[in-house]
C-alpha cells in the first residue's frame, strides 16, 4: 500500500515513534520544556519543586555537545527545503517568508549560544547539590539537602528569579526545538488506515528524510501500537498489543479496527 503524507489533525490517543536518535533527543527536550511551562500552573512550593526537577532533567540533555549541533543541522536542512518552495506559485509566499525568517532567527540564536555559558550552570550551588543526588524525595530534603529545603521556603521572588536565571541560558535551544518539531509534524499528514489482525504495513514514497512515525488510536480501542522501521526504510510496520491488565504481560491484539498514521 502506497500512502502519501502531509498535515492534518487527528483524534484519539496520539503516539510518536522516533526513527532517529536525534529525534528522540528533541522529543525528550520538548517534554521537559512542557513540564517547565506546566509548573507555572502550580501554586506555592510545589510549583518550584516541579520546575527545579525539570531544569535538572533538561540540563542532562542541554549539556550534551551533540544536541545543539543536531538542531542547527536540521534547521539548516529545513531552510533549504523551504527555499525550494519559493519557486512554486501554489505556495503562499507571505507564510513561507515568515517561516524562513523565524528559522533564520533560531539559527542565529543557536549559533550565539555558547556551550561554556550553559556549563556554568554546573557550578550553581543549588544545581550542583541537586545533581549530586540521583533523586530527591520530600523525606530526604531536610536530612540530605538542607539547601534545597531552604530554597523551597525562600519565598516566591527568590525561587522565580532563580528558575528564570537557570532557564534563560538555554531557552533559545528550547524555542528552536519546539518550532523544529512543529514544522516536522506539519510534514506528516494523518491518513485513515485499517489494521488487519492487529498489524499494518505501509510502503513509504516520501521525497525527504524520515524522522518519526505518528499513530493515533480511538480512545475506546483496548490496545497500543509498536512501530518498527528506520529512517532509510521504505516500509513501516505497525503492530498492536492488548493493554495489560493486572500482572499479565501484553499480548498481540488480533482484531481489525481503524486508526490514523502519519510519517514525518
Amino acid at each position: 500500500m502506497n500512502v502519501s503524507f502531509g498535515p492534518r489533525s487527528s483524534t484519539g490517543i496520539p503516539y510518536e515513534f522516533p526513527l532517529r536518535d536525534a529525534t528522540r533527543l528533541f522529543l525528550r527536550l520538548e517534554v521537559l520544556d512542557g513540564e517547565l511551562k506546566h509548573a507555572r500552573s502550580y501554586r506555592g512550593r510545589e510549583r518550584y519543586r516541579v520546575a527545579a526537577h525539570a531544569v535538572l532533567s533538561a540540563l542532562d540533555l542541554v549539556f550534551r555537545e551533540d544536541l545543539r549541533a543536531h538542531l542547527l543541522q536540521q534547521i539548516y536542512y529545513l531552510q533549504r527545503n523551504y527555499e525550494i518552495l519559493r519557486a512554486r506559485e501554489d505556495i503562499r509566499q507571505d507564510g513561507l517568508k515568515a517561516i524562513l525568517t523565524e528559522l533564520e532567527e533560531f539559527r542565529e540564536q543557536l549559533t550565539r549560544l555558547k556551550a561554556s555559558e550553559v556549563r556554568t550552570l554546573r557550578f550553581d550551588p543549588l544545581i550542583s547539590a541537586l545533581r549530586q543526588r540521583d533523586s530527591v524525595t520530600d523525606a530526604a530534603m531536610a536530612v540530605d539537602l538542607p539547601m534545597y529545603q531552604w530554597w523551597l521556603h525562600a519565598g516566591e521572588e527568590r525561587c522565580r528569579d532563580d528558575i528564570k536565571r537557570w532557564t534563560e541560558t538555554f531557552q533559545p535551544l528550547m524555542d528552536a526545538n519546539r518550532r523544529f518539531l512543529a514544522l516536522l509534524r506539519q510534514r506528516g499528514e494523518y491518513r485513515d488506515c485499517s489494521a488487519s489482525q492487529g498489524k499494518f504495513t505501509a510502503s513509504i514514497t516520501l521525497g525527504h528524510e524520515l524522522w518519526m512515525v505518528r499513530v493515533a488510536l480511538p480512545a475506546d480501542v483496548p490496545c497500543f501500537p509498536q512501530v518498527s522501521g528506520a529512517s532509510d526504510s521504505s516500509k513501516i510496520h505497525v503492530r498492536f498489543f492488548k493493554t495489560p491488565t493486572g500482572k499479565e504481560g501484553s499480548e498481540p491484539y488480533l482484531a481489525d479496527f481503524p486508526f490514523m498514521l502519519a510519517v514525518c
